[in-house]
């Protein structure tokens, strides 16, 4: 049911699309004579409320919030026993419709995924994520990207790959499950959780939740230092703005849910335990 909903409740704060969806409704109402105030009304409503978010960036500010909550930290081999990268990286509709595997915005996760099982060949780093959709496309992020990487000759021992898990949720709990099935000797120790910075701070507080004893390594990140007012950029303060509250409503819904363990999780204290 949790799934369904968060599914469900995703499209309905994807701000691009409720954004065109109410435009082409007001359109539609514009034709009619009888509701052709209210769709005017309704019309420089949006128009105002698009240049708001546009002059005044409110995503950007809610995206940096989430960003600059973890540092990456400066590791040493000794600190951690393993790594775990989440899915997020491969768009499903073009391997699913064409056969291709197509990198999309979250490129620096495979890369640091990559760098990892390259320096630390001692080390398991494991890659977690199937399919996030609400229905069922016979798609797995991990089994794809396995995949690509073997026939590539990129794979290196030290890979391994979760493919079941559908959200953060499942990320955590079946990644663990598999630690203590293949490394119950790791299962305690410290792993570094590789994931974007926007993400971290949802998925720490959920992996802490379900156990784990993690290393925070935000990459990805979008937002700069500077937050520049008066951007004309219509169409990015709107994805911007939905890309934020995806988070922020996602954090709430997993705090509300027992599934994190604060509702804007944060660095521990040295020393502090899971």
């Amino acid at each position: 049911m949790f799934y369904f909903l968060s599914k469900t409740l995703s499209v309905l704060i994807n701000t691009a699309f409720m954004h065109g969806l109410l435009l082409a409704i007001l359109f539609c109402l514009l034709i009619i004579k009888r509701t052709r105030r209210f769709a005017i009304t309704g019309l420089v409503f949006v128009t105002g409320f698009s240049l708001l978010i546009t002059v005044i960036p409110v995503g950007t500010i809610l995206s940096r919030a989430l960003e600059t909550r973890f540092d990456k930290p400066v590791l040493t081999e000794q600190e951690f026993a393993g790594a775990i990268t989440l899915a997020g990286s491969l768009d499903p509709s073009s391997y699913i419709k064409r056969g291709e595997v197509h990198v999309g915005a979250s490129a620096d996760r495979l890369f640091t995924m990559l760098r990892f099982a390259s320096l630390y060949p001692g080390k398991p780093v494991l890659f977690t994520g199937g399919d996030g959709n609400l229905t069922e496309r016979g798609f797995s992020e991990a089994a794809v990207l396995e995949n690509w990487l073997d026939e590539s000759g990129l794979k290196t021992s030290n890979m391994y790959f979760e493919q079941k898990s559908r959200n953060t949720h499942e990320n955590a709990t079946k990644s663990l499950e598999k630690v203590y099935r293949d490394w119950p000797e790791l299962a305690k120790k410290p792993w570094v959780l590789i994931t974007s910075a926007q993400h971290m701070p949802r998925a720490v507080g959920v992996f802490r939740q379900a156990g784990w004893n993690v290393i925070p390594y935000p990459v990805d990140r979008s937002t700069s230092n500077d937050i520049h007012l008066a951007s004309l950029n219509v169409s990015d303060g709107i994805k911007s703005l939905g890309r934020a509250l995806r988070e922020w409503v996602g954090l709430t819904a997993y705090y509300w849910t027992g599934r994190t363990d604060a509702w804007f999780p944060g660095p521990q204290d040295p020393g502090a335990e899971n």
